[in-house]
């Protein structure tokens, strides 16, 4: 996606006296040869969070005495106050250009924490990414084509723009696209009701279903066995909740040998039964 440099404010005058997600400012910048530094333990003007990302160049990025390279691809996280640094080098051969966006919000802890679990410093993602194309048609519409956000609007869409940075950190962001993985994915998808088994997927893509596993696991956080049975978990809930089946119809129908087989895992992710769950959600 192309990209025209231009940063924007958010006014923020009619939101929630304690609004759980605030946008508050962000944008496109480039730094080159001019002194470009920020120690972020002092700089007590400064409140909630801030997400970095680099769109060409590099600059340099130090938390808990690591330093980093913030190249194309990469990008951080900074709580303020917190103990890290931020910088264009002194010998930077071209321009450090990054989009960022700084917000604040009771909310956006629980993301951060998980977000900073998993990774070792910087966050790795693809320019195609869904919270990258997020954030820079933001962008492009705030700074560029100078619209403004509805009431609400900038809380919605961080809480959109969460989500996805935390998917994408979750499938190991740049590194994630793997065509047998997306492959195993979409049929399972389209066949979940009448597959046996992970062999079944192993198979019709000529891999091992060791082998499909190891790779399902390393790319997605799951088993293959534990996505197929999100799927019918998934549909079985739409139907108990948009249809009049029977319970063991159901359970057939979307790919459960019987429905007290259906239940007890029913039972495992939604700690109730399939009765009870639709008899308590169904008006």
């Amino acid at each position: 996606m192309q990209y025209q440099k231009g940063v924007f404010g958010v006014l923020n005058l009619d939101g929630l006296a304690e609004e759980p997600l605030i946008l508050m400012d962000g944008g496109i910048e480039g730094r080159y040869r001019e002194k470009y530094d920020y120690r972020n333990e002092d700089r007590a003007e400064c409140r909630g969070y801030l997400f970095q990302y680099t769109l060409s160049g590099s600059g340099s990025f130090v938390r808990n005495g690591e330093q980093y390279d913030v190249t194309e691809g990469k990008g951080f996280l900074v709580c303020f106050p917190e103990r890290s640094r931020y910088f264009l080098p002194e010998n930077a051969e071209k321009p450090w250009e990054f989009l960022y966006l700084h917000f604040d919000g009771a909310a956006a802890e629980a993301f951060i924490k998980e977000i900073e679990r998993q990774t070792s410093g910087l966050l790795i993602l693809d320019r195609e990414s869904p919270p990258i194309r997020m954030a820079l048609q933001l962008q492009r519409r705030m700074a560029v084509e100078k619209e403004h956000l509805e009431k609400y609007e900038g809380g919605e869409f961080l809480y959109r723009f969460l989500c996805a940075l935390l998917r994408e950190t979750e499938r190991g962001g740049a590194v994630r696209k793997n065509s047998l993985v997306e492959n195993a994915e979409e049929y399972m998808r389209k066949r979940y009701p009448s597959i046996q088994g992970i062999e079944e997927v192993a198979g019709r893509l000529s891999v091992s279903p060791a082998h499909l596993s190891r790779t399902f696991r390393k790319e997605r956080g799951i088993s293959p066995v534990e996505f197929l049975t999100r799927q019918k978990l998934q549909a079985a809930v739409n139907d108990l909740l948009g249809t009049d089946k029977r319970v063991e119809t159901i359970a057939r129908e979307n790919g459960f040998s019987n429905g007290n087989y259906f239940g007890k895992v029913f039972r495992r992710y939604m700690g109730i039964s399939p009765g009870a769950y639709r008899e308590r959600n169904r008006g």
